[in-house]
């Protein structure tokens, strides 16, 4: 089985527990390389993850964060991740932190960023993912165009161009394969509906679920943390 499941009844819990378990793996990760590259999801939904995440007491000018994925807009624009993290995680002590986006071509084209992405950024050591209830991770959509290729394990690219059927905004987003080159991973999940969605992913190795790829592999273990 490559992944666990812990349950919390409060989300406040979830994150406290998160937090400490992504703490510990960075100071691991520091212990033994020197460095460590956190890559982190977006959305609302890790806010409160990322304000108990910034005053943990590790040396945060040896961590580099980055961005499972990201939409195709400018580094201030609402629906920026990059912007996101730069406002709830690069703060406090994590404000030590160097930060790589990676929407990182000023003419925000698709093919130059995913380029520019695969040339310039380092290896991932940990990275924390969420979930939608469609049960898309990073920005690995069922249904998009290419996204067989993105889902494939043994696939080349670490940074894939996405086209989402329904969300607004072309993608950039870690592949498959990069996020299973990690030494550790998380998903964070919350309420019933994407309960079932996980358990479901869980319960069938077939399912065209791209959480279910994810699940279904022998390479790294899915820490799941999971608030009613």
């Amino acid at each position: 089985m490559a992944w666990t499941l812990q349950e919390f009844d409060d989300p406040r819990a979830q994150v406290l527990a998160l937090a400490q378990a992504v703490g510990d793996a960075l100071e691991h990760t520091l212990a033994e390389r020197g460095h460590a590259v956190l890559a982190v999801s977006g959305g609302r939904s890790p806010i409160p993850l990322f304000t108990r995440l910034r005053e943990l007491e590790l040396d945060w000018s040896r961590v580099t964060l980055t961005l499972v994925d990201e939409r195709l807009v400018p580094a201030d624009h609402p629906d920026s991740n990059e912007s996101l993290v730069r406002e709830h995680l690069l703060q406090g002590r994590a404000a030590r932190a160097r930060l790589i986006g990676l929407a990182t071509d000023p003419a925000l084209d698709l093919d130059e960023c995913v380029r520019r992405a695969k040339a310039d950024l380092p290896h991932v050591d940990l990275a924390l993912l969420g979930m939608g209830e469609d049960g898309h991770t990073a920005s690995l959509f069922p249904g998009a165009p290419g996204i067989d290729a993105a889902l494939d394990p043994a696939g080349r690219e670490r940074y894939v161009g996405v086209i989402p059927p329904a969300a607004p905004h072309a993608r950039i987003s870690m592949s498959l394969a990069a996020l299973l080159d990690c030494s550790g991973l998380w998903l964070s999940i919350a309420g019933p509906a994407k309960r079932r969605v996980f358990d479901a992913a869980c319960a069938d190795p077939r399912s065209a679920l791209p959480v279910a790829r994810l699940v279904h592999q022998d390479r790294v273990t899915v820490r799941t943390y999971w608030a009613a």
